[in-house]
């Protein structure tokens, strides 16, 4: 039994040693001082809103950096004909849920109250309405500005990532906090 168990042992005592050992690692290659690929900055995102129950607003848009601003560009469906919609960036990515509470506030790092896309103080996210035409359409073309979408510095003015919600009603861009826009429509994420 002993020679059975020896003679087995042997042949595999002669492949191990003839298995060869591992490339050795470059060790300059790992070093702390070796440069990472640089990674460019997200220059645009997408949007696809979609609709709150009872609601058949949807839409897709592009986002673009520009700057000291964010370009919104695309089309949205389904809104009531020839009104006006709020439409403002969210603090958070979140469309769950019926009525998209989990999207937060607006987004607003500053801290300011709320007002209109070209008012001194303002949320941030507060941004131009949209208007649809006689068939509930609207083209959106609009210029965000104080919004980036990715900044390399790492800038709370950042918006990857947070919601874009649509308004049953239009912003009036006074009614503290939210500028009495009404039930949220439509949401969708930026990716």
């Amino acid at each position: 039994m002993r020679i059975l168990a020896l003679a087995l042992l042997v042949p595999a005592a002669i492949c191990m040693a003839a298995t060869p050992a591992p490339a050795p690692v470059n060790a300059a290659a790992n070093s702390p001082t070796s440069a990472a690929p640089s990674v460019p900055p997200r220059t645009s995102a997408k949007v696809s809103l979609i609709s709150a129950p009872g609601s058949s607003v949807k839409g897709d848009l592009l986002l673009t950096n520009q700057g000291n601003a964010v370009s919104i560009r695309g089309e949205i469906t389904g809104l009531t004909p020839g009104k006006e919609h709020g439409f403002h960036v969210h603090e958070f990515g979140d469309c769950s849920g019926p009525d998209f509470q989990g999207a937060g506030a607006h987004f607003n790092p500053t801290m300011d109250p709320h007002g209109g896309p070209e008012s001194k103080s303002r949320h941030l996210g507060d941004i131009p309405n949209v208007k649809a035409d006689k068939d509930g359409h609207a083209t959106v073309d609009i210029s965000a500005k104080g919004l980036t979408l990715v900044d390399k510095d790492g800038a709370p003015t950042q918006i990857l990532g947070k919601a874009l919600v649509v308004h049953a009603m239009p912003d009036d861009y006074k009614t503290q906090p939210s500028g009495g826009s009404g039930a949220r429509i439509a949401c969708g994420v930026i990716r």
